[in-house]
């Protein structure tokens, strides 16, 4: 339901995806659901709804025109960002989520079965420990490590023309240098993203499949 505190959020999600209304109205009940949720599974330090709408769900939109495939992995997706909501606004995407705490697994399958999310799979594990058959598409992960142990870790498990999108603050200068330290021929490319509302720097760093 759409008050004062929530107009300005459904205007912004329509700049990132066009079922706005209908995927706004399960973002909310999603962040009641964290708000509710929190203390037991740690899962925010955001805590008030307004903030959680532009810092946690329009910034997970932020990436949504850069997913490439129907095939999405997102690791270490503690409380369901960006994966759930990304998910739910594309139903014809299937997607992945990952993360090493059986807690936050937990609360994404009461998120999943509270919203009906029919194209979402959940797993418990490390991504180092993971093994995937077919690979993915599109590997997203945000507040999740380094970008050099990111691709480490997840470059093997895109399919042929995949894309790993690393979810930043500040353009990571550092990060970056590491990268092409640890292979000189990593193929990528920095996008700013645009986060309706948040005055914070915000980029994501998309590495290719070589």
């Amino acid at each position: 339901m759409q008050n004062n505190k929530t107009d300005f959020f459904f205007k912004a999600l329509s700049e990132y995806i066009s079922n706005a209304d209908a995927v706004g109205e399960k973002m909310i009940t999603f962040c009641d659901l964290i708000i509710k949720s929190n203390k037991l599974y740690n899962l925010t330090s955001i805590t008030q709804i307004d903030e959680m709408l532009k810092k946690h769900i329009l910034d997970s939109f932020s990436i949504n025109k850069l997913i490439k495939g129907k095939s999405v992995l997102d690791i270490g997706s503690g409380a369901g960002l960006p994966g759930m909501p990304l998910a739910i606004a594309n139903p014809e995407q299937k997607y992945l989520l990952l993360d090493s705490n059986n807690k936050k697994i937990i609360f994404l399958n009461h998120v999943k079965i509270n919203l009906d999310v029919k194209n979402v799979n959940l797993l418990h594990s490390r991504i180092e420990d993971f093994k995937s058959k077919d690979g993915f598409d599109t590997i997203v992960c945000r507040s999740y490590s380094s970008l050099s142990t990111i691709y480490l870790n997840s470059e093997k498990h895109l399919r042929k023309e995949g894309i790993i999108i690393a979810m930043k603050g500040k353009f990571p200068e550092r990060e970056l240098s590491e990268l092409k330290a640890i292979d000189k021929n990593v193929d990528y490319e920095v996008k700013n993203l645009k986060v309706l509302g948040l005055k914070a720097e915000r980029h994501a760093v998309i590495i290719f499949k070589k």
